[in-house]
């Protein structure tokens, strides 16, 4: 098969994965009467049960506040409640902003373990990496992350912190997984997509932004964080055979295809890339 038409039907492929249709059951999740998530019902009625601030009202679960501040304390002292009754995991002591849209305004911030279980949409930053030579730089999970162990990855890649713009991500995500200090790197920013599907944790809706750098010569990758086990060259033929067996993780195959489709100028799928 030729190359534009193998990346088109991987891409299909991997749609299939990041954007099933959703699950009938979930209840629409409404902050400051913006629609923000979508949650399991068993989740839905503990929240209202045994966490303050929550109502059933008009099909949806709607948090009972409009000021940041105050929504902000409630989710957070219901994500505590999530987390002792076994709802929750992975706690990260990491706050993550609320939106009802990308750029759109901050409705609240909550601890990152939080948004899967509630269904609220994070953001995350990916960058594909080029050796001068034209083969791509990749890095394996490691065995003890909780999510894809042992999966490989883009270089980098990361949530955005509430705290943090999209830039500011890249360059600590780029420093704590590889080593790079982007000041020094000629960065493009290219598509993004939307992984919206149901996971162990909940429901994840994530808005991937992906960058892409040629890397000079003399450019040393390093893991600073110990989250990767190791990164290597790939060549393109060798790294598009790995995406086809699932070798790597559902985001960073979406965005591996997204800088490749886009340098080479192949098609994508309606309205995968946007």
């Amino acid at each position: 098969m030729p190359y534009a038409a193998r990346l088109y039907a991987l891409a299909e492929r991997l749609r299939a994965r990041a954007q099933p249709p959703r699950p009938s059951d979930l209840v629409p999740f409404v902050v400051a009467d913006h629609a923000v998530g979508w949650v399991a019902p068993a989740v839905s009625s503990f929240l209202v049960e045994q966490a303050h601030g929550f109502e059933h009202r008009h099909q949806t679960l709607r948090l009972i506040s409009s000021d940041p501040v105050h929504c902000g304390r409630l989710l957070n002292e219901a994500a505590a409640r999530l987390r002792d009754a076994g709802l929750l995991r992975g706690w990260r002591n990491e706050a993550l902003a609320v939106r009802a849209q990308c750029g759109g305004p901050v409705l609240a911030t909550v601890e990152r373990a939080a948004f899967r279980p509630l269904g609220i949409t994070t953001e995350a930053v990916h960058l594909n990496a080029f050796a001068d030579d034209g083969t791509l730089l990749v890095a394996r999970r490691a065995a003890h992350k909780s999510i894809d162990p042992g999966l490989w990855d883009n270089l980098v890649g990361g949530m955005v912190p509430a705290d943090e713009t999209l830039e500011q991500a890249l360059e600590r995500e780029a420093w704590e997984e590889a080593g790079l200090s982007l000041d020094r790197i000629e960065v493009h920013h290219g598509r993004r997509f939307h992984v919206r599907r149901s996971v162990p944790e909940g429901y994840q809706s994530e808005v991937i932004h992906v960058y892409d750098a040629t890397l000079g010569a003399d450019t040393i990758c390093a893991n600073q964080d110990g989250e990767v086990d190791v990164i290597e060259r790939r060549e393109l033929p060798a790294l598009l055979e790995a995406l086809e067996r699932e070798e790597f993780t559902l985001e960073s195959a979406l965005a591996t295809l997204e800088t490749l489709t886009r340098r080479s100028g192949c098609a994508t799928p309606p309205g995968l890339y946007d």
